[in-house]
């Protein structure tokens, strides 16, 4: 074999895409060495072009990289953030039983009013997402945490202390405007501590909060009203107070671009090289650039994806049932079945417990059935449309519940007919929230928080606009008619997810907005 044959094997570097063909003159250059000198020379020139200021991990194992914490630090970040996400949607519910003493206190006798303390801080949630997950994406999450948590402790502190209706509603919707910081950033915290075959079970107990807390919060705060309203919201800063020290103590950031951002700022001063930088860095625009895109990114996912739009409508209707059932259960029970005030608190147990009992089915499937999917799959790729099939399976457990909850309300069968409706009812609630984050955080990785974001918008609007209609249509169709009807607009809801499933995959390729 000659030597010119070994170099065509040793050399055989497809470089003519990269570089251009060299030229004619040492293209005839007849020596034994001269394909070898114009392999390594178009090799130095690809080199050249590389950026060598790019700043990134050292290595697949290093332990900056949050994805390499130990399994014991990860799983620390994750219950934090599941107890913030506990405690925001805690403190919306927690003083539902004693709203009737709000109203008495303050001289106001108007259900629209009543319904509409509890719906304004859900709308809060709404709004806050907006601008909180941007920050976040420009400034990293802990400190966003850390502030909102701080005073989101003063903001309960001051409902707790209102003397009129006008400063509790304003002080209500600033609480779930800032309380909404874990909703907003939850998910994409988890998202970076954990690996895609893992995220199932860590996104179920995050999601836990949303559904889990509003049930549970009637139930202490029947028992506290009772006393006094105020201590519904004393309560909630006790705990968002020492839930703020710990997060002062253990909560990291978690965010790869801006850990890597803060790396890159390091080594500029270390070296003296200004042109060191991460991929995510772009030095050519301004703050206020950056702000604008970061803040119009939940909004373009919203609109122009699709299964960002399905998804959401589908969890703000589901949403607003659940909170329509929250801020009705008082008055329900107590009228239905002559609960005092100080044990109404216990008609939302089934709701919680249904909850519970949908985390135990996310912890044992989610990542399983994801897992196996993609085993089946030609291409062995963890596609996020296999999180879906478990809302297709539970998907009708949701209007079961309902029926069986609205129908044992209205003619007053013992209690625990409409207590199983709602455990049935939370079962569902549980797992499609936990699987539309799981998906779209799959589906979204980098801007997670957005993706997150543009969902919580819509859902808090459905919890927060929903209840609002409820007094009028309970009395104008009934219990029974008038959670039927909620149980038909979920069946007529069933195909999203099937459809999604199908055709997710080919709805993300052909509608990706740029989201840089």
């Amino acid at each position: 074999m000659s030597s010119e044959d070994i170099e065509d094997d040793l050399f055989d570097i497809d470089l003519e895409r990269a570089i251009p063909e060299p030229p004619y003159f040492l293209q005839t250059i007849e020596s034994p060495k001269s394909k070898l000198e114009i392999k390594l020379e178009q090799l130095e020139k690809l080199e050249e072009e590389l950026d060598h200021n790019v700043v990134t991990w050292d290595g697949p194992d290093d332990p900056a990289n949050p994805l390499n914490f130990t399994h014991g630090r990860r799983l620390l970040i994750v219950l934090i953030v599941s107890s913030m996400t506990f405690i925001s949607p805690f403190a919306s519910s927690t003083f539902a039983p004693g709203v009737r003493y709000v109203m008495t206190e303050f001289h106001n006798d108007s259900s629209i009013l009543s319904s509409f303390i509890v719906s304004i801080y859900v709308l809060g949630f709404a709004v806050g997402p907006l601008f909180i997950a941007p920050l976040s994406e420009m400034q990293g999450r802990s400190i966003i945490y850390k502030i909102s948590s701080f005073i989101f402790t003063l903001l309960m502190i001051g409902c707790s202390e209102c003397r009129n209706m006008g400063s509790l509603l304003a002080l209500q919707f600033v609480s779930g405007l800032v309380g909404s910081s874990s909703i907003a950033l939850g998910s994409g915290s988890i998202t970076d501590v954990s690996p895609q075959h893992e995220r199932g079970k860590y996104v179920a107990l995050y999601s836990l909060g949303p559904v889990l807390g509003p049930a549970i919060g009637p139930v202490i705060g029947g028992v506290l009203s009772s006393k006094s309203w105020r201590w519904s919201f004393r309560l909630v800063a006790i705990l968002s107070g020492i839930l703020f020290v710990v997060i002062m103590v253990y909560l990291p950031e978690t965010y790869a671009p801006f850990v890597l951002k803060r790396k890159a700022k390091k080594l500029r001063a270390e070296t003296n090289n200004p042109h060191l930088h991460t991929i995510w860095e772009d030095h050519s625009l301004g703050f206020a650039t950056v702000l604008r895109r970061s803040i119009i990114r939940p909004l373009k996912l919203l609109v122009l994806s699709p299964i960002v739009s399905c998804f959401s409508l589908l969890v703000a209707f589901g949403y607003g049932q659940m909170y329509l059932m929250l801020t009705t259960f008082t008055h329900i029970f107590q009228t239905q079945y002559k609960m005092s005030t100080s044990i109404v608190g216990l008609a939302y147990l089934g709701l919680g417990l249904g909850s519970i009992g949908g985390l135990l089915i996310l912890v044992l499937y989610s990542d399983k059935m994801l897992i196996s999917l993609a085993a089946k799959s030609a291409t062995k790729e963890m596609r996020p449309e296999y999180r879906l099939p478990l809302t297709i399976f539970l998907m009708p457990l949701g209007a079961i519940g309902l029926i069986i909850y609205g129908w044992g309300v209205y003619y007053k069968v013992h209690w625990m007919v409409p207590e199983i409706g709602c455990f049935i009812f939370g079962l569902y609630s549980v797992t499609l929230l936990s699987v539309t984050i799981s998906y779209l955080v799959d589906a979204y990785p980098i801007y997670a928080a957005s993706a997150a974001s543009a969902s919580s918008m819509m859902r808090s609007l459905g919890g927060g606009v929903l209840p609002l209609a409820g007094p009028s249509m309970y009395s104008a169709l009934g219990y029974g008619w008038g959670n039927t009807l909620l149980a038909l607009l979920t069946i007529v809801m069933f195909p999203i997810p099937v459809i999604l499933y199908y055709k997710g995959e080919w709805l993300r390729k052909k509608f990706n907005p740029s989201l840089a």
